[in-house]
């Protein structure tokens, strides 16, 4: 749990970093959406590898629930964002994505890389 809260550490430098260079075309609340899903990513790992721990199915059934969960949730966020503050509906919309897109791809990663570990 240690080292991947580190390694979000450093992706979540990394992002910004690159966000500081890109904020004009970033929505005023990126900050935000950065810290949100650095939170959310140690949650649902912390959850995850607790899951796995016990039963592999169980990892599987958290997984694509936690996914399906997500999703409903983000989308939501952006939609009650769009209809409140339409003029800055755009960029919060692709800024969210894309840092959704960065931190589910880190997380896909290293889940399925410890699980990988775990299973040999």
């Amino acid at each position: 749990m240690n080292r991947f809260i580190k390694q979000l550490c450093i992706l979540t430098l990394v992002i910004t970093v690159a966000s500081v260079f890109l904020r004009a075309h970033l929505t005023v609340w990126w900050p935000a959406i950065v810290g949100f899903f650095f939170i959310v990513g140690i949650i649902v790992f912390y959850f995850a590898d607790k899951a796995k721990k016990k039963d592999m199915r169980r990892f599987t059934n958290f997984y694509m629930g936690a996914t399906v969960a997500k999703m409903v949730i983000y989308l939501a966020i952006i939609f009650i964002y769009a209809i409140t503050f339409k003029e800055d509906a755009k960029r919060f919309a692709v800024t969210f994505l894309a840092y959704y897109l960065v931190y589910s791809i880190f997380e896909t990663y290293k889940l399925a890389k410890k699980t990988k570990k775990s299973n040999e």
